[in-house]
């Protein structure tokens, strides 16, 4: 896979983050592992032949990486990641408690 199929691959994500209203979370598509990094950010990378999808947390440590040797698979536990961030920090919202950072998907 050359850069330009990683640019296209990005540019697909990216339309896909938009269409859903996620362009607000802290969010990082292959922009090198330690590039751009920030706390409760989900991140995808391409690393060797396969693409990592996780997230980091405060300090921005790295949590629960998944290996996934599809793209397409890859994508698919990006986006889900993403919902179940908008999803728990809403809970945490309505239940008083902090969320991990302030956006407009659960400060409103």
């Amino acid at each position: 896979m050359n850069s330009d199929s990683i640019e296209e691959y990005k540019n697909i994500l990216e339309d896909d983050i938009q269409i859903l209203g996620y362009g607000d979370l802290r969010y990082s598509i292959f922009e090198g592992p330690e590039n751009n990094r920030q706390e409760y950010q989900i991140r995808i990378e391409k690393i060797g032949g396969t693409f990592e999808v996780y997230m980091t947390a405060d300090r921005a440590g790295v949590m629960g990486k998944y290996q996934f040797e599809d793209i397409f698979d890859a994508f698919h536990q990006f986006l889900s990641i993403m919902q179940d961030t908008i999803l728990s920090n809403r809970k945490r919202v309505r239940d008083g408690e902090p969320p991990e950072y302030s956006c407009p998907l659960w400060d409103n």
